[in-house]
């Protein structure tokens, strides 16, 4: 996701919460009702339908960081592998088939 379309993501997010900012809504409830309850074209992800706690979350963003707060956050582990390399890929392999008997989950639980 570029900068821009995060730029754009925010601009549509702002443009939901700005009539609760501005003071052009009489009460809160059912205007998030109303908004929730249609399918918006939203910037890079396309149709979307959103719950009112997720456009609260937007307001409260709104407050604590401004336009930035709108943004959609970077991923945290953006740049680093998410795979895993071949020689770790061998050791689980032979640790499984040294512990076949045991259920996926349990062995899952030893991995980890």
């Amino acid at each position: 996701m570029t900068e821009k379309d995060r730029e754009n993501i925010a601009l549509f997010r702002y443009g939901i919460i700005a009539p609760i900012l501005n003071g052009q809504v009489s009460n809160q409830t059912e205007y998030l009702a109303e908004v929730c309850s249609q399918v918006h074209q939203v910037p890079y992800y396309g149709p979307k339908e959103f719950a009112p706690k997720t456009i609260s979350c937007w307001l409260l963003d709104y407050r604590r960081g401004g336009f930035d707060g709108l943004k959609p956050k970077r991923r945290s582990d953006r740049g680093q592998p998410r795979k895993l390399n071949r020689e770790l890929e061998e050791h689980i392999i032979a640790l499984r088939k040294e512990a076949r008997n045991l259920p996926a989950s349990v062995f899952y639980d030893q991995l980890v």
